[in-house]
């Protein structure tokens, strides 16, 4: 983004603004007024495009008692739901119960809109081979107006996302809402470059009492007629770090194998720092009581330095950098270990920290004899004669990761990612699929295979800010910062900047209660996909006052960021408390 554009802006063409797109905050994703990079600032009512970048992408959820094709409890309290199910859409308050094997049939089957959707069934597609499609959020993500319109952009364009009218709806549009019918609407935030403090907010409002049949009258006990649903709908707000649109209230046993690349494209004192990294991750994992960790090096031709889980948690020393990178052995040995020593009843992860594609001997593994009697291999499209990562090495690689994670999650952290990957820069996994123009890309959709389990790193000196993000996806609970109805959230949500959002949920932040500069409140790391999710339902023993009544808004988010900010915002009269050459203010 460069430093000359510029966007004419006032606070309440912002809020104008975001209440159009119902997502990022004016300008190209920009907080409102704040000092985005050390140098530009707000002068004259003419915002500076800085370093900081925000976007966003979403996908939302609507059930009504239709059939998804799955088993389905009506409960009525939290101890009616079983042992092996969920409860939805608020654990603490379930409407009903899907067993968790069906969990993500029943989403599937609920999704009503997403962004990117580029295939318009309702679900988050991050690619889509049929259509050589590959989001790239800093590049494709949501911050304009124009990417609320199904027609020309990545959201669903189905019934639920355009009116008779030809006009996009709002993003939240409930509207003949019945007692018993529930939702679910969860946005990503990715800020591409720095950290930032962030706000969710809403905007574009708008309440219906609908046509008032005499039902309705005689609820209300008079002819007025209001708009009763916001108030009766209950709603329920968290921090999703999995993105998996479920509330996880509970975290049993973890068992985490972590995998570090030690190949000649790091420099030995990188390796040294991820090294540091990886033990600092294996001792917070192994601090919260439920994790074992063990874990391999994997460089030159070889799986080396293994930690069993039982030895564990894994403390790596003496690594050296050199060498091809056998990424598929490394999962393989990782696989097997959790597979075989994994506890019965823990859920199972690899850590994988690397910054190359995969490049690697085909056989030849039984020549570095690795503890627990693994050996990995053969394989067949491996090429380490040169440093070159082909097609044929990410194509086998990929299918080896991806027959891992039917049984184990695989959390990949990318170093220096950005860039296309080494030696081939038109790389096209498994010859049909869509090119894969960064490393980023190939890591994210064919190794992690899921936006929430990739974390991008430019340096290794970063995985330190994003490594409580993993352990947050890994062993620790979701946390719900605010349960109520959707009339007060509403009302929190468009009063000044919104809520303030904690982008460190380890630490003591009530979004609802403390000033938005708290000393606990933390800024969002870049790199980092972000999740937010939103639920609501109506209650069954709601009655004929809400009858034909509607509402709907637009959801986004606000940011700043960190440096020459203290997270207190821009005031309602467009000031800001910057404490570095000079200050801010829009009319």
């Amino acid at each position: 983004m460069s430093n000359h554009d510029t966007f004419e802006l006032s606070r309440r063409k912002a809020l104008a603004s975001l209440g159009a797109v119902g997502i990022a905050s004016a300008g190209a994703g920009l907080g409102t007024s704040a000092y985005f990079s050390d140098e530009e600032s707000f002068e004259g009512n003419a915002l500076t495009a800085g370093e900081l970048d925000l976007k966003v992408d979403w996908e939302e959820h609507y059930w009504d008692d239709f059939d998804v094709g799955v088993d389905v409890d009506h409960v009525d309290s939290a101890e009616e739901v079983g042992d092996d199910q969920v409860g939805l859409p608020d654990p603490e308050n379930p409407m009903i119960a899907v067993s968790e094997e069906d969990l993500e049939t029943f989403m599937d089957g609920t999704a009503i809109e997403a962004f990117p959707d580029p295939n318009d069934d309702g679900v988050q597609e991050m690619s889509l081979e049929e259509q050589e499609f590959s989001y790239q959020p800093c590049e494709h993500g949501a911050d304009m107006a124009e990417h609320l319109d199904p027609t020309n952009g990545y959201r669903s364009d189905t019934d639920d996302t355009m009116g008779s009218d030809g006009t996009p709806l709002p993003l939240v549009n409930l509207d003949d809402v019945k007692p018993g019918d529930f939702g679910e609407l969860t946005l990503s935030l990715h800020l591409c470059d720095n950290p930032g403090y962030v706000w969710l907010q809403a905007a574009d409002v708008n309440e219906s009492g609908g046509a008032n049949p005499e039902p309705e009258r005689e609820a209300e006990g008079d002819d007025e007629n209001d708009p009763d649903l916001a108030e009766n709908v209950r709603t329920a707000w968290w921090y999703d770090p999995n993105g998996n649109n479920v509330i996880d209230t509970s975290i049993g046993e973890v068992d985490v194998m972590i995998a570090v690349d030690t190949s000649g494209s790091l420099g030995q004192s990188e390796v040294d720092d991820l090294t540091s990294e990886a033990n600092d991750l294996a001792n917070d994992l192994d601090a919260t009581g439920n994790a074992r960790v063990g874990g391999l090096s994997f460089g030159n031709g070889a799986v080396d330095d293994f930690t069993a889980l039982a030895d564990g948690p894994v403390q790596f020393s003496g690594l050296s950098a050199g060498g091809n990178t056998p990424m598929p052995a490394a999962l393989d040995v990782a696989a097997e270990e959790l597979s075989v020593n994994g506890r019965s009843n823990a859920e199972t992860f690899i850590v994988m920290f690397t910054d190359g594609g995969p490049n690697y001997p085909n056989a030849g593994y039984d020549e570095f004899p690795i503890d627990g009697g693994y050996t990995p291999g053969d394989y067949t499209e491996g090429d380490p004669s040169n440093a070159v990562v082909e097609d044929a090495e990410l194509c086998e690689t990929a299918a080896v990761a991806d027959a891992v994670r039917a049984d184990h999650r695989i959390l990949a952290v990318g170093i220096n990612d950005a860039g296309s990957i080494t030696g081939n820069s038109d790389a096209n996994v498994c010859a049909d699929g869509p090119a894969v123009a960064t490393l980023k890309a190939y890591l994210r959709d064919h190794i992690a295979g899921d936006d929430a389990d990739y974390y991008s790193a430019a340096a290794v000196d970063d995985i330190g800010t994003i490594r409580n993000d993993i352990l947050e996806n890994v062993a620790m609970t979701e946390e719900v910062f605010h349960r109520g109805t959707l009339a007060d959230d509403l009302e929190a949500l468009a009063d000044g900047n919104g809520i303030p959002l904690d982008g460190d949920r380890s630490t003591e932040f009530d979004e609802l209660a403390d000033d938005p500069d708290d000393e606990n409140r933390e800024c969002f790391d870049p790199g980092v996909t972000s999740f937010v999710g939103f639920a609501w339902w109506l209650p069954r023993e709601v009655g004929n006052e809400v009858q034909g009544d509607t509402v709907s808004f637009d959801l986004g988010f606000y940011a700043e960021q960190c440096r020459h900010n203290d997270g207190s915002g821009q005031t309602m009269n467009g000031s800001e408390s910057n404490t570095d050459s000079g200050t801010t203010g829009a009319p």
